[in-house]
């Protein structure tokens, strides 16, 4: 192993005593004057939240875990380590390097939050941030564009916070940040969410297709949710190829809509790839909708219509609400038996 190579370390500092010149900073400008040494130092100040009742106050301490980020060759930062100035490695228990590493791109992000906070960074233990149960996202708007992380929201609210894991140590949270600017690229694992925000979308995919089909002037309200909608998940990866699929077909058709044929050619070439697994009739007669519509396709909607039969009292609302449109559409009255299984229907499924 190469010891002269260049790295990011974590480190712990503690100050040996308390004056105010006893700062990370000040202590590694005093051992590279002595040693004719180039660390570099990251050291931001830590931002803990307390809670006290309904009300969060966020309290600065000054490097609230000791934590600091030291750049230079492992010769010269064991250097640094082995007199008494407060600095010590922070040991990797579960990986083969002994020292702990910080990439770039992670510091990276810590100066991304950095320059908004000032260098007052929001941090946690890892321990202390559910990050298993967060959303992996990227924040596509607002004041940090780019950066990657967990999501966790806000219950009842349009907003919550990113936590961004640097390390196995450490993770950093930046708040307040609507659910709206980011792009989930991989929903939280055993998660019942992506299923639930896609049929959450279809009532308003419905109505933005009837305005779509009426040639009415599709207004902000209107194009606003699908704009969102494909945004936040025209990167998600599902494991679960019949729900990807349902996922492929709502983007298709909103991007259509929307007239962004880009993404519409590229949700229809990986709807394509997946659309055998969409068995269920009520599932194909949700495609021949779409497509129907979207395409003017008559004869599809006809299909269609016979897949779902006469109305029963068991169905469920999302049920109803399709059998709703397909009475907008074709109306109420009933299809002509000859009517047969359309083509594409048949080639999609």
């Amino acid at each position: 192993m190469n010891n002269q190579e260049v790295n990011w370390f974590l480190l712990n500092y503690i100050a040996p005593t308390a004056p105010r010149c006893n700062s990370a900073e000040f202590a590694i400008d005093k051992f590279n004057a002595a040693t004719a040494s180039q660390l570099d130092v990251f050291a931001p100040t830590f931002i803990e939240v307390e809670q006290h009742g309904e009300e969060v106050k966020r309290i600065e301490r000054p490097l609230l875990f000791h934590y600091v980020f030291v750049r230079g060759s492992e010769d010269t930062v064991k250097n640094l380590c082995s007199r008494a100035n407060g600095f010590s490695f922070v040991l990797n228990h579960s990986g083969d390097y002994r020292y702990v590493k910080v990439t770039e791109a992670a510091l990276d992000t810590f100066r991304t939050i950095a320059r908004f906070y000032g260098n007052k960074i929001p941090c946690y233990a890892t321990d202390e941030v559910e990050l298993a149960e967060g959303d992996l996202v990227q924040v596509v708007d607002g004041d940090f564009p780019g950066l990657t992380g967990r999501y966790i929201s806000r219950k009842g609210s349009r907003s919550g916070k990113i936590v961004i894991a640097v390390t196995q140590f450490l993770s950093a949270v930046v708040y307040d940040i609507k659910a709206d600017y980011v792009r989930v690229l991989e929903f939280a694992k055993d998660s019942k969410r992506a299923y639930d925000q896609i049929e959450a979308f279809v009532p308003r995919l419905f109505k933005a297709l009837r305005a779509y089909h009426g040639r009415t002037k599709l207004d902000a309200s209107i194009t606003a949710p699908l704009s969102v909608f494909c945004r936040r998940f025209d990167s998600l990866s599902i494991d679960n190829a019949k729900t990807d699929a349902k996922l492929q077909l709502l983007l298709m058709t909103a991007s259509k809509i929307l007239g962004d044929m880009n993404l519409y050619e590229l949700a229809r070439s990986r709807f394509d790839r997946l659309c055998n697994n969409i068995t269920n009739p009520w599932g194909k007669a949700l495609t021949a909708l779409l497509i129907g519509v979207t395409d003017g396709d008559m004869d599809m909607l006809l299909s269609g219509k016979l897949l779902i039969g006469e109305r029963t009292e068991r169905e469920s609302k999302s049920q109803s609400q399709l059998r709703e449109e397909y009475d907008y559409y074709l109306g109420a009255t009933g299809l002509s038996s000859s009517v047969t299984k359309c083509p594409m229907i048949a080639c999609a499924f």
